[in-house]
Order: structure tokens, then C-alpha cells, then sequence
């Protein structure tokens, strides 16, 4: 950001002679934000088609893995630690047309249940935050991946506006591992286990600023001013974790809006030399 925001305005600039009205009203006008459907473009541009088997690793319960079935024809192995995750994705495999061609299975990052060169393309969608060793899993990744195979990973990491008392708040309530975040860490780690970023697309805002104008996420300012006024309430009713999970993720999705966080979108690409781990 190039404004420069240590000098005070003055009273006379505050409510000065400028044109609200216009200001306001260019507010009010879309930038056009990207969805998050870019994710799936940028797997696109790879290559990827009904010989590749892909990794879908911490995806959840498969709607990922079974949008990337259908779009690219490609078999998708899910692997992700939540047993609720595993159980509903199965029950989802059951009625989609593409189901016979994802497979979940239980497991972590840091541990994966596949043989080493198995897959074409590990993916990784905003999962990154919850693994306890991130550099350990990131060697797990290039194990599994095939020699010249890339990743594709969609993450949030921390900007210089984020003051530390908000993140240890933000990531004690979303089971977040604070140093994930830091881009600088983030990208230390990846490159200990022999991958290189092969392009980085910084995306901000403008997945959460596309739900916002689609109407298809929440309000999660208006969330988070009723969960902290009915605080006694959600508790009683939903239980205290429960009660800061929620916190968490509609304060994560005010703190991307405010650019404190910032959405990014990585590919690597593993070293197709042996001699290089």
C-alpha cells in the first residue's frame, strides 16, 4: 500500500471540499475479483488429463478432488486426518457420477499412505495452516510426487498489517500453526525439500471480495458482532470450541478482507534429478 498513513490528516482535510458523493459512488463499483475457480485454471494450465492421478492432500471431504474428477477426467487420491471428513466424503463418492475415480483415505501431511513417485500433481487447498511440520510435510509431498511433478498449493499468509496480539488470537481459535503463515517460513520450508515456486500469483482479497458480491458467503463482520454480544448464548448452546471455531473463521475471513491475510497461489515444481532432494 503506497498511502502513507503515520501522517494525521487535519480537520480540514477530513471534511474538506472533495466530492463524497463521487467517492462513494466509485465504492460502490466492482473491481471484478477473481473466484476461486482460478485454483482449478491453474491446475488446467499443468496439462492435466485422464492419465494423471492426482493427490488431494488435506482434502477434506472430496468436493475438491471430485470437481477436479470431472473437469480434467484425472483418478484423485484424498488424503485428510478427520475421521468426519472421510466418512461423509464416502457417502458423497456414492451418488456423484465421478465418484469410482476418487479415492479418500486416512492421513496427514507429514504422513502419507502412498508409495514414493505415485502421483503427477500433489494439491493442496488451504490446508497448509494446520500441519504441525510443514517442512517435514513438504518432503513428504516430493516423495510421493513423481520426478518433474509440480504442486499446486492455495494459501494465506500473514501481511505486515496483522499486529501479533491478533494473530495468536486467530490462530489459537482456527488450529492454525502461527509460523505457517509467514510467508518467508512458508516458502523456507518448501524449498528444504527440494521443490522451486515455478510461479506465485497473489491473489489478496479477491476470492472472499467474489463471495462477498455473490452474496454466497456470510457477513463475517455482522458474524463476528453477534458472536461477540451473544457470547453466553453460543456457548450454552454450541459449546465454547465450537464457539471460537466459528469466531475464528469469520474473523479469518474480516482479516483477508482487510488485507491482513492475503491469499496466495503457488506451483512448484520438483526437481526432475534424482541427485536433488
Amino acid at each position: 500500500m503506497s498511502t502513507d498513513w503515520s501522517r494525521p490528516l487535519t480537520v480540514e482535510e477530513m471534511y474538506g471540499d472533495w466530492d463524497y458523493e463521487g467517492a462513494v459512488e466509485m465504492l460502490e463499483q466492482s473491481l471484478e475479483p477473481r473466484r476461486s475457480s482460478v485454483v482449478f485454471d491453474t491446475v488446467a494450465t499443468l496439462g492435466i488429463g485422464p492419465e494423471d492421478h492426482i493427490l488431494d492432500i488435506g482434502g477434506r471431504d472430496g468436493t475438491h478432488a471430485l470437481m477436479m474428477a470431472e473437469r480434467f477426467g484425472c483418478k484423485v487420491t484424498v488424503v485428510d486426518p478427520s475421521p468426519t471428513n472421510i466418512s461423509d466424503g464416502k457417502a458423497k463418492l456414492l451418488d456423484h457420477e465421478y465418484g469410482q475415480r476418487v479415492t479418500l483415505l486416512p492421513g496427514t501431511m507429514e504422513e502419507i499412505p502412498a508409495a514414493d513417485d505415485t502421483f503427477t500433481l500433489v494439491f493442496s487447498r488451504d490446508m497448509v495452516s494446520h500441519v504441525a511440520d510443514l517442512k517435514a510435510g513438504f518432503v513428504e509431498c516430493a516423495r510421493v510426487l513423481v520426478r518433474g511433478g509440480s504442486m499446486v498449493i492455495h494459501s494465506n499468509v500473514e501481511t505486515d498489517l496483522m499486529e501479533p496480539r491478533e494473530a495468536a488470537r486467530l490462530h489459537a481459535a482456527t488450529a492454525s500453526i502461527p509460523r505457517n503463515a509467514d510467508p518467508a517460513f512458508f516458502e523456507s520450508a518448501l524449498r528444504s525439500a527440494g521443490f522451486a515456486v515455478s510461479s506465485l500469483d497473489v491473489i489478496g482479497s479477491e476470492f472472499y471480495e467474489a463471495t462477498q458480491e455473490a452474496g454466497s458467503a456470510p457477513n463475517y463482520l455482522l458474524q463476528l458482532s453477534r458472536l461477540r454480544r451473544a457470547e453466553i448464548e453460543f456457548v450454552e448452546a454450541i459449546g465454547e470450541a465450537a464457539y471460537r471455531s466459528m469466531y475464528g473463521n469469520a474473523l479469518w475471513g474480516c482479516y483477508l478482507l482487510l488485507g491482513k491475510l492475503e491469499t496466495r497461489l503457488y506451483v512448484l515444481s520438483r526437481s526432475a534429478d534424482p541427485s536433488v532432494s
